[in-house]
């Protein structure tokens, strides 16, 4: 299995995320001082601190927090994302523990299929030190809690609301399944669904079982 994951093509860009600029911006841009050299830098010291404040260093900061490819036998590239409460969780939180990261969607057929046999292996494994964290994309929180409900699930949830951990992540489509070690090192990937014999055998590999 190639360790390298390519870009990701979820979804075609509507008409507003394709414009290079919000319309504010085009007149900020067409403002004489932004002519010269000089203006240019300085919007762009002034955009790139907002941007490092938002993702890496905001209280309410949400998403990646670094721009590392998924690759195993590398650290999992970090981020924070929000539970259906509000709350935040960063990755990192879950240091010393096996975690499953899971990318899905409630439309997604094969996510429907594998996420109760999930379920079953984190009770199983709980006191192990497993954590499965179940990432929905794109979604609000009702329609994935509804979708949870639906299937008596209580797998921790987390909202990749605007889809940048799942760009991240380098994903093309669900689920996918990223493995990750006690020390944050991903240990084995898997782009599609999963049996359950094959969920235990990756388990089976972190040291679980």
């Amino acid at each position: 299995m190639s360790t390298t994951i390519p870009a990701p093509q979820l979804s075609p860009p509507t008409e507003d995320e394709a414009a290079p600029h919000p319309p504010g911006w085009r007149r900020l841009l067409q403002h004489p001082w932004l002519r010269t050299a000089g203006g240019l830098l300085v919007l762009g010291a002034i955009v790139g601190g907002l941007f490092a404040f938002n993702r890496l260093g905001g209280d309410d900061a949400v998403g990646p927090l670094d721009d590392r490819r998924p690759e195993v036998g590398e650290p999992a590239p970090q981020f924070v994302l929000r539970d259906p409460d509000g709350n935040l969780h960063r990755l990192d939180d879950f240091r010393g523990q096996v975690v499953w990261v899971n990318f899905w969607a409630t439309w997604c057929g094969p996510c429907r299929r594998e996420l109760p046999a999930m379920q079953r292996l984190a009770d199983e494994f709980q006191d192990q030190g497993l954590v499965i964290l179940a990432i929905d994309f794109r979604e609000s929180s009702g329609i994935a809690l509804d979708f949870w409900e639906e299937l008596d699930l209580e797998l921790p949830m987390l909202l990749d609301s605007d889809g940048a951990v799942a760009e991240q992540y380098r994903l093309f489509g669900f689920p996918d399944h990223f493995f990750i070690d006690r020390d944050g090192v991903i240990q084995s990937l898997e782009l599609g669904d999963l049996t359950e014999d094959e969920m235990r055998e990756r388990l089976a590999e972190l040291g679980l079982g």
